[in-house]
C-alpha cells in the first residue's frame, strides 16, 4: 500500500523477459482521459500512464492508455473499455478497468474508495448479465497489484 511498491513493481517488470510497454503518454492525453472519464487519476495511476501508457510481461497485460485518441477498439485500452462498458453494461462511473483475470472476471481501480494516500484499491468484479458484482478486493492499490503480478510471474520461472 505504498508508492514504493509501485516503483519496485515497475522496475521488476522492466527487467522481465517479454516485458513490453507502450509509449508513456503526455499530460495532455492523460488530462483528456481524466476529463472523458470524470476521474481524477491517482498519483500511481497517473505515473503509470505517463511512464508506460500500458504494460505487459510474461503474457500478463495491464490495461492503460494505448493510443492518443479514444475512439475505436477498447481492447486493453482502459479509457475506451470504461466508456463502452459504462454505456453498454452500466459500469460504475468510479471504476477503471485495468486487468482481465479470466472467464469474464475483470480487475478495476475503484475510485469510490480512495485510501489515505488518494489511491483506489484494485477489485475483481464480474458482470452477471444485469449488474456488476464485486467478487473481492485484490490489492490495496495499483502498486501492490502490479507487485503481486510481477512476483507471481517471477516465481514460475
Amino acid at each position: 500500500m505504498s508508492y514504493q511498491n509501485f516503483e519496485k513493481a515497475t522496475e521488476l517488470a522492466k527487467q522481465c523477459d517479454g516485458c513490453f510497454a507502450g509509449n508513456g503518454k503526455p499530460n495532455t492525453i492523460i488530462s483528456k482521459a481524466s476529463e472523458l472519464l470524470n476521474i481524477k487519476f491517482s498519483r500511481q495511476n497517473y505515473k503509470y500512464f505517463n511512464e508506460f501508457g500500458y504494460l505487459g510481461f510474461f503474457g500478463v497485460e495491464i490495461f492503460g492508455i494505448v493510443k492518443d485518441t479514444f475512439s475505436g477498439s477498447p481492447e486493453t485500452n482502459c479509457v475506451e473499455t470504461a466508456l463502452v462498458d459504462r454505456q453498454d453494461f452500466n459500469l460504475p462511473k468510479d471504476w477503471l478497468p485495468i486487468y482481465f483475470f479470466d472467464d469474464g472476471y475483470m480487475g478495476y481501480l475503484d475510485y469510490s474508495q480512495l485510501n489515505k494516500d488518494g489511491e483506489p484499491p484494485v477489485i475483481m468484479a464480474i458482470y452477471n448479465g444485469e449488474k456488476y458484482i464485486v467478487v473481492e478486493k485484490v490489492a490495496d492499490d495499483l502498486g501492490d497489484f502490479l507487485l503481486q503480478l510481477v512476483e507471481d510471474q517471477l516465481s514460475y520461472q
